[in-house]
């Protein structure tokens, strides 16, 4: 089983930004978010998150914005450059470098299974048989984006013809910050038949393997969207419109390959309890019960919306409520699912209990997470505790320590404030927390 990740994806945050996608036509850019205006939200993030590692995969920052020319990566999208700036590639480069002051590390979101005929490689792809073919030998549109046919590549035929390298070593040249970054995001990175010539799924597997392991030799995790768990049965287009899932029970293929995903809901109960999430983690939220009770790694493009004067509540509430119960749940093993429905909850180790009811969490008894109101350790820094509340909420917490007094402040996206310093008597700590205010908790 391979693994070696550069970073620990349980103890820093990934992230994506939606930067823009083509306007309807396809000769113009509907810009969500500039470079600039990147940085900016990477300062106020820094703030909330208290200076934790993050990762951002920037969505739509090539060509005309997102899923326009795969499979090229290899033009910065104009309409995102600072004007200050000589070109827009000058412009991603210096956001590279400032996010770094910010615990930030900027990367790109990009496309190794798609394809579209305004693609300046299209015809090489086409020429070197790499690309999906239907039964009659004719190239496959599975699916449509942008208004576009989006034709697949054959992940076979991508590797042995050395366009994968060409395509990578390509991109390397074009970003050479992506090696220092050591993360990448493959979106939709699933395997398909190809019906002329005929090439089974688990070829396409085994090509797809080798062209991970080929990132992985430049010194970069792949991150990616799914869990894949794709069978020779799972068709490319199933008939009457129905939705191509993979095999909930088939095998995990990627493990140890693929670090974090987005959305980890095809795993089964067994496979989430005896896979440590620092061999495989990510965002399991697309599922509610998981969502409630296992949490996961925060979306971010969904709340980061510039047109939102007030993103940045929006990111605080999900950053307390789902991101750090996630990284502390991490620190510690799993153990049982037990349950059903309401029921459900995932029992870990040192007494930690997670509840898909209520949405609570307790740890030897003790409450530490109730619905939307927490009181939890900010587990990558010594000493931190974090808290919460929706609707606000005055309580005690119960909180082991031999420190008698506390320091509290109020968590904002400029910095924190003061608010008082607090006594911790018989190892408890009274808390008055405001609807929608986040509070750290730093003992002295």
């Amino acid at each position: 089983m391979e693994k070696n990740y550069n970073f620990d994806y349980t103890k820093c945050m990934m992230m994506k930004l939606g930067m823009a996608y083509p306007e309807k036509g396809g000769k113009s850019s509907h810009v969500l978010m500039t470079f600039e205006q990147a940085l900016d939200a990477v300062k106020k993030i820094d703030n909330i998150t208290q200076g934790i590692t993050k990762i951002y995969y920037l969505v739509g920052w090539q060509y005309l914005g997102h899923d326009d020319k795969y499979p090229d990566f290899f033009e910065v999208n104009e309409a995102l450059k600072r004007p200050q700036d000589k070109t827009a590639r000058d412009s991603f480069i210096w956001l590279y470098n400032e996010a770094k002051k910010y615990n930030s590390v900027i990367s790109v979101h990009i496309n190794f299974n798609d394809a579209y005929d305004n693609a300046p490689s299209f015809e090489k792809f086409k020429e070197n048989g790499a690309l999906i073919r239907k039964k009659n030998g004719q190239p496959h549109a599975i699916e449509k984006y942008n208004g576009r046919p989006c034709y697949k590549t054959d992940h076979k035929a991508y590797w042995e013809t050395g366009l994968f390298k060409q395509q990578f070593d390509r991109l390397l040249e074009f970003l050479p910050f992506l090696v220092d970054a050591k993360t990448i995001h493959v979106d939709n990175f699933q395997c398909y038949k190809n019906y002329a010539p005929y090439v089974s799924i688990k070829e396409m597997q085994d090509a797809r393997k080798k062209m991970i392991l080929y990132v992985r030799d430049k010194g970069i995790d792949i991150t990616s969207e799914f869990t894949y768990k794709e069978t020779e049965n799972l068709a490319n287009r199933p008939i009457f419109g129905l939705p191509r899932r993979h095999h909930t029970y088939a095998p995990m293929n990627t493990i140890g390959l693929i670090p974090a995903s987005w959305w980890c809901t095809r795993m089964t109960r067994k496979e989430l309890v005896e896979t440590p999430p620092q061999l495989y983690s990510g965002g399991l939220y697309s599922d509610k019960r998981y969502k409630n009770y296992l949490y996961g790694n925060m979306h971010g493009e969904d709340v980061i919306i510039m047109k939102n004067k007030n993103w940045t509540d929006n990111f605080l509430r999900d950053f307390a409520t789902m991101q750090v119960p996630y990284h502390f749940l991490c620190t510690h093993k799993r153990l049982a699912i037990k349950g059903f429905g309401i029921n459900e909850r995932c029992e870990f180790s040192d007494g930690v209990i997670s509840y898909n009811k209520g949405r609570r969490i307790t740890q030897n008894g003790n409450l530490i997470k109730d619905g939307d109101t927490l009181f939890l350790p900010l587990v990558q820094k010594e000493n931190q505790y974090f808290a919460y509340s929706k609707i606000g909420d005055a309580r005690f917490w119960n909180i082991n320590t031999d420190s008698k007094k506390a320091n509290i402040y109020r968590v904002t996206p400029n910095s924190n404030e003061f608010i008082k310093e607090e006594n911790i008597s018989n190892g408890q700590i009274m808390l008055k927390i405001n609807s929608g205010e986040g509070l750290l908790i730093e003992l002295i």
